[in-house]
């Protein structure tokens, strides 16, 4: 439990079906949220349990987020968070407690019995969630209850409307939740990134200009470039050992394929298999045929050309609504 309106309101609908609910707070970062989940938990009479999970969350998510700066990648800490943090957490604490089930404020769906049981989007497409939740693994899924995800955000903030508890205006969390009022760059640099100036570069190889350092940009990028050439340009790679980046124009930012690291799948798929393909985490799917690998490596070779997305970002398989799994990006053509 965050103490926001989501958690509140899974919490409030897990006990109207009658369930026994202790709200759990993973303390990670110093922002209060475990007073206001206090807060909520005392408005709603259940148990609230503050767990301290500073070292872990740092060791676990802000450590191989920065790393993966560091190597050229642009991570989406929360797919990490979920996986090797929060669910593992959270199921280690019901084992404890003796709890049968798992819950969050997510938006998405599960469905089905077991072992049937499937990873669906949410109701409400605009916040969907379930992209961040494709690596989690059968055995936590087959214990997790996502109560939201029939409903839309007006209707979660309706339900938590009768509180003695203000709600309604905390913000919605951000991708990056340890940031806080911090830019990414000044928490890279703090981390230790270094600003090493090197070459913007055409596809030619010709000297466009100069940049501060390759980290502080990625792939699919148009604004903050720092540089003026006439007309809009966009990352199309970055050569992160010779510190360049390479500039184009919009239409050469299109590919047909990508090569997938570090695949995960709920439950196991075949070989080769058509699917919906998500870029990014608030990006429309695509139409592609994706062939696995033994080694966890995978191809996606999409049914027309589609605009890059990033080194390091998370790629999601769906059918249709249903998620069946996906990997990270390792190359793109």
């Amino acid at each position: 439990m965050s103490g926001g309106v989501d958690s509140a309101a899974a919490a409030l609908l897990l006990m109207r079906a009658g369930y026994r609910v202790t709200a759990l707070t993973l303390q990670t970062v110093s922002n209060g949220d475990g007073r206001r989940a206090a807060d909520v938990a005392r408005a709603l009479a259940i148990e609230h349990i503050k767990i301290d999970a500073v070292d872990d969350f740092y060791r676990d998510v802000i450590v191989p987020f920065v790393e993966s700066w560091r190597s050229g990648e642009t991570p989406n800490p929360c797919v990490l968070c979920n996986r090797d943090f929060k669910f593992r957490r959270l199921a280690e604490a019901a084992d404890r407690l003796g709890c049968d089930y798992i819950a969050t404020g997510h938006y998405a769906r599960l469905v089905g019995e077991l072992p049937y049981r499937y990873l669906l989007r949410a109701k409400d497409r605009k916040r969907d969630q379930s992209y961040f939740l494709y690596r989690l693994p059968r055995a936590i899924l087959d214990r997790t209850l996502l109560p939201l995800g029939n409903y839309t955000k007006d209707q979660v903030r309706e339900i938590v409307s009768s509180f003695d508890v203000h709600l309604g205006q905390k913000a919605d969390s951000q991708d990056i939740c340890f940031l806080g009022a911090m830019k990414l760059s000044q928490f890279l640099s703090e981390q230790g990134l270094e600003d090493i100036p090197g070459d913007f570069v055409d596809t030619r190889g010709a000297v466009l200009g100069e940049h501060r350092g390759s980290w502080h940009y990625s792939e699919g990028q148009r604004r903050g470039l720092g540089i003026s050439l006439g007309e809009r340009m966009t990352v199309l790679h970055k050569d992160s050992a010779n510190n360049i980046v390479v500039l184009g124009a919009e239409e050469e930012a299109m590919i047909d394929s990508l090569e997938l690291r570090d695949v995960a799948s709920i439950d196991q798929l075949p070989s080769t298999f058509n699917a919906a393909v998500q870029l990014r985490s608030q990006g429309q799917t695509f139409p592609a045929h994706v062939v696995l690998e033994v080694d966890g490596s995978a191809s996606v070779r999409f049914e027309s050309p589609v605009r890059l997305t990033s080194i390091g970002q998370s790629v999601v398989f769906y059918l249709e609504n249903r998620v069946l799994g996906g990997g990270i990006v390792r190359r793109m053509r």
